[in-house]
């Protein structure tokens, strides 16, 4: 069998895949006019977003302030320490 015949017939079978998928997927689709309240779907979907969005925000905020807070910890603790490190002279 040449390539030209195994590619139609992958073709031929990549299109048939297609087109059962399109038609389940159509199928599933809610039918009537009250199957898409698209400005209330909307709406639901920028609350959401929004709500995840400063959600994200706040955790961000939050964890830069525990990070500054750790670093002057450490800071603060590094320079008393190095305040009790006696000196040698010579």
């Amino acid at each position: 069998m040449d390539t030209t015949k195994y590619f139609e017939e992958y073709q031929n079978q990549l299109r048939d895949w297609q087109k059962k998928f399109f038609d389940a997927w159509m199928e599933s689709l809610p039918t009537g006019t009250d199957g898409f309240k698209f400005p209330e779907n909307m709406d639901r979907t920028i609350e959401t977003q929004e709500q995840l969005v400063n959600n994200y925000l706040k955790a961000q905020e939050t964890a830069t302030k525990i990070a500054l807070e750790s670093q002057k910890q450490f800071w603060d603790g590094y320079f008393k320490l190095m305040r009790k490190v006696p000196t040698f002279s010579e």
